[in-house]
């Protein structure tokens, strides 16, 4: 069995400290309010999405209210709508549109759904909508993704374009439709996501490098070569 020599731990921590993706990776985690996996973290744009669900049936006056100093949203905010649309890019959906639910995005649909969580479902597939901080028309913008049928064929619908999205006015809510909520995460939190990685490597290499091959001998000449 081959040890890990200590430059190549070395190496593998440089990479996971210093070689942060360009483009965000989305890591699930948890708020002490709402519960393991409550929370979506986009490691390119430092934000964390809360679950739809927390939100589902409320306004976008009473979150609003309900993010100020000792409500329950308390430190969150509303995104915006180009914030979701950028949310859709981390999670690898090429953009707005359709998609045949064949197609190979509807993985990452189904991913980012599974994420930040379905408000609702047709047919056993799930949706998922969300108010946004964006205003148009006189309503906020509601981006989300919405299963179809185009031309009976199951497919979902991206949305979140001010203008080629559904709005609703400040007072509307639906027991189907949450609020896009995010908060910022200090860098050192997303970090620490990577040096708890390399922790788990150093550790694998020390253990490796204690243990001796089955076949290992007491003593050696020098050059890895058992001496009888």
């Amino acid at each position: 069995m081959k040890t890990i020599r200590p430059i190549t731990l070395a190496a593998l921590v440089s990479l996971l400290l210093t070689g942060l993706p360009a483009k965000g990776n989305l890591i699930q985690a948890s708020d002490p309010r709402f519960g393991l996996n409550s929370l979506t973290i986009d490691t390119g744009t430092g934000l964390g999405w809360l679950n739809l669900a927390a939100s589902a049936g409320l306004s976008y006056q009473q979150v609003l209210a309900d993010t100020q100093p000792g409500g329950s949203f308390s430190g969150f905010r509303f995104a915006t709508a180009q914030e979701v649309l950028t949310l859709y890019a981390s999670a690898g959906i090429p953009g707005t549109g359709y998609y045949p639910a064949s197609a190979p995005s509807d993985l990452s649909i189904l991913s980012l759904i599974s994420l930040v969580g379905a408000t609702s479902f047709q047919d056993g597939y799930p949706e998922t909508f969300g108010i946004s901080a964006t205003s148009y028309s006189g309503g906020q913008v509601v981006p989300g993704i919405d299963f179809i049928y185009l031309s009976g064929v199951p497919a979902y619908e991206v949305t979140g374009v001010p203008g080629q999205t559904l709005t609703y006015g400040q007072d509307t809510s639906f027991p189907t439709v949450g609020s896009w909520l995010v908060s910022s995460v200090p860098e050192t939190a997303g970090a620490s996501i990577y040096v708890l990685a390399a922790a788990g490597l150093i550790g694998f290499g020390l253990s490796q490098r204690q243990q001796k091959p089955p076949n290992a001998r007491a003593g050696g000449d020098g050059n890895g070569t058992a001496v009888p």
